[in-house]
């Protein structure tokens, strides 16, 4: 039956079991496949296992055993040229933003919920997403193409026992790094999204996928469908000849083994006419487990994702699955490992000498003061007087030294210079933290293209991420993150809050300063330039975002507690609840000095005036405000009014202030100039300026 038939409505369950066990081997034997890609060859070097080839006529992997024993390298430059380029990549601390799709003030704050969501679901599991993160980056380097899959699961999250007395968890958002093995994806288009379906094989214990959807596995697979993962999960676990131990692989599985596990299949369909919501089917053991007219991830405004991103290292063009970057090492590799094997050898023969004696020899045991040796006697009269020769062996040329550092060096320019800042121009011990950055930016600018590559799909892993957030996180459940300042923040969430923002975007948390030392020059230079003295007037909203971008977001900003009470007051207001607001009664239509109070707030005699009035006074003039009605209008108005006030009446008593003590060091008095000593505002009593 072909796949396409899996599109017709009406489809029976053995027809599209037949189908999808078709698609997955669409592609043929998947060992031959890999074989052709270098995968098992990559994965092999990557584990210092470089004495195993595979054996066509048993389809297995057995021991290389070399002609002639000699000793074993033990560099491996490519295991060093991953950890590289996963340096390089995870180096850069990325922050989900998320952008809203109207300018109306709720739609902001929706946003900013989502971005705040994306960062607490980073912090789950003790950061479980960096090490799914390091796992992906090593598969680009290894295999060429590495995924990230984003699903629900519901079995994750908090335990709770609902009104029946059941008990039920409030599921999770988890997103897994998925081997390139267990992938298949149709044969049309050069990226994923141009595939009309794809695929993930997987292996499962029976009794999760019976008690999961409540089946009965009968029909097992053969030990032949599911070999090669068992291929990888023994290859990798083995200790390599070149650590002292040989391989021993075989082919003799348990049959326990083989029973116990089965082989688990899904398939996504992206949107068509017939199922505008894309498809996904599920099928193990010749049972069909799930099918539903919906793609796992939410179809939102036309736009559909599969749950799986794909990652690539050196694209090539017409062809979806990319190279590895450890295809172009191989070859070095080699060359090292056969320059340190020389090395190893010709150094114990550079410990025994080699002694040419031109007669028979005979050993002799002599004792002299208790101590036994050996000694070697010859007749000299048969061999006309001549001596033994002593020889020593060769080194080997420096021209051999030279052409392993050429090497070396090679693998180490293609992962982006990791053992000095810029090869021949190494800063010296006084080089400044900018010069630093300058010379680490210019080192790893000809590999600003791959990490711009890796950004942009890891944008698309955090835009299902949210979307799949936004579809499980029914229920209210308390986000915690590091607000504004370093500060812990703890917000209430549920998926509708989010009010359809899903358009997310990654930027770097730190777009001037990378190493420490260039954070520590910045921040030195901006305490010189008064940057943090209240008194220069710069917003803090401002400060913020600039510190942010700077790479000092931890800094904390005394002002911030005034910001968030304000921000907090503007939501207030947009969502129409005035009822804690502070207000007074208008005299002659506008606020004086000692206007009655009408909604009181103990704590508004400790605002700071000028935080508060820049802040309402922004919201006053959003398009926003326009929309809301005219009794909040006013009623927030008045209350930015009474910070103006206030803030003018304590300016002014400070200027009389001044204007008294410059009068009185002229020998004046210092009464003389009215408002010397006005009271301060009377409204909310004293407050806070700066």
């Amino acid at each position: 039956m072909a796949i396409l038939d899996l599109f017709k409505k009406g489809t029976e369950k053995a027809q599209i079991i037949t189908a999808v066990d078709e698609a997955f081997n669409i592609e043929g034997d998947m060992t031959r496949q890999m074989m052709e890609r270098g995968w098992w060859r990559n994965l092999l070097f990557f584990c210092g296992e470089q004495w195993i080839e595979w054996y066509k006529g048993a389809s297995t992997f057995r021991k290389r055993t070399p002609l002639t024993p000699s000793a074993a390298p033990v560099s491996n430059e490519i295991r060093d040229f991953v950890r590289a380029v996963k340096a390089q990549l995870m180096n850069q601390k990325l922050v989900p933003r998320v952008s809203p799709n109207t300018n109306e003030y709720l739609d902001k704050m929706a946003a900013e919920l989502g971005s705040n969501l994306l960062i607490w679901m980073d912090s789950l599991n003790e950061g479980e997403i960096e090490d799914e993160k390091e796992k992906l980056i090593t598969c680009m380097c290894l295999f060429g193409t590495g995924f990230l899959r984003t699903i629900p699961f519901m079995d994750g999250g908090d335990w709770f026992v609902s009104k029946t007395g059941e008990v039920r968890t409030t599921g999770d958002v988890v997103t897994e790094n998925v081997l390139p093995f267990n992938i298949r994806v149709s044969e049309a288009g050069d990226s994923l999204r141009k595939k009309r379906w794809v695929g993930l094989q997987t292996l499962r214990e029976k009794e999760w996928v019976e008690d999961t959807f409540g089946v009965k596995i009968t029909r097992g697979d053969p030990g032949t469908a599911i070999d090669y993962q068992r291929k990888l999960m023994t290859l990798v676990s083995q200790v390599s000849l070149w650590k002292g131990q040989g391989f021993s692989y075989t082919t003799q599985e348990t049959q326990a083994s083989v029973r116990d596990l089965v082989m688990f299949r899904e398939m996504e369909f992206k949107p068509t006419k017939t199922y505008p919501q894309g498809r996904y089917i599920a099928v193990c053991g010749g049972e069909l487990l799930s099918k539903s007219d919906r793609m796992p991830v939410t179809v939102e405004k036309g736009m559909w994702f599969y749950s799986l991103v794909d990652f690539h290292f050196n694209y090539v063009p017409g062809r979806f699955w990319s190279d590895g970057g450890v295809d172009d090492l191989i070859s070095p590799q080699n060359t090292i490992n056969e320059i340190d094997k020389s090395l190893a050898d010709n150094r114990k023969n550079l410990g025994r000498t080699t002694v040419l004696i031109p007669a028979e020899i005979q050993l002799k045991r002599l004792s002299d003061h208790g101590d036994q040796v050996l000694v070697l006697q010859y007749d000299g009269q048969t061999t006309g007087g001549a001596r033994p020769i002593f020889q020593q062996g060769i080194p080997l040329p420096q021209q051999t030294l030279d052409e392993r550092m050429i090497n070396k060096r090679q693998i180490q320019d293609r992962s982006g210079d990791p053992k000095n800042v810029l090869a021949g121009e190494a800063p010296s011990a006084h080089a400044s933290g900018r010069l630093t950055d300058i010379l680490r930016e210019t080192a790893e600018r000809g590999h600003q293209p791959d990490v711009n590559r890796y950004n942009r799909s890891m944008c698309r892993t955090y835009k299902i991420r949210l979307l799949e957030a936004k579809e499980v996180f029914t229920e209210r459940r308390m986000i915690k993150i590091t607000g504004v300042g370093n500060r812990d923040k703890v917000i209430p969430f549920k998926g509708a809050d989010l009010r359809d923002n899903t358009d997310v975007k990654l930027e770097l948390d730190s777009g001037v300063a990378t190493t420490n030392a260039g954070k520590r020059e910045v921040l030195m230079d901006l305490v010189k330039e008064g940057w943090f003295n209240p008194q220069v007037g710069i917003d803090p909203a401002i400060r913020q975002d600039v510190q942010r971008r700077l790479g000092l977001a931890g800094f904390t900003d005394p002002t911030n507690v005034d910001m968030d009470r304000a921000e907090k007051e503007n939501g207030m207001v947009a969502a129409g609840n005035i009822s804690e607001l502070f207000t007074v009664k208008l005299v002659n239509g506008k606020v004086d000095i000692n206007s009655e109070i009408v909604t009181d707030d103990p704590l508004f005699k400790y605002d700071n005036d000028l935080v508060h009035y820049e802040s309402h006074r922004r919201f006053l003039l959003s398009p926003d405000f326009l929309e809301l009605v005219s009794e909040v209008q006013a009623a927030h108005a008045v209350h930015t009014d009474i910070h103006k006030v206030r803030l003018d009446a304590k300016q002014a008593t400070e200027m009389a202030k001044m204007a008294a003590m410059a009068m009185a060091s002229k020998g004046g008095r210092p009464g003389e100039i009215g408002g010397a000593g006005a009271a301060p505002p009377a409204i909310g009593g004293g407050g806070v300026t700066q």
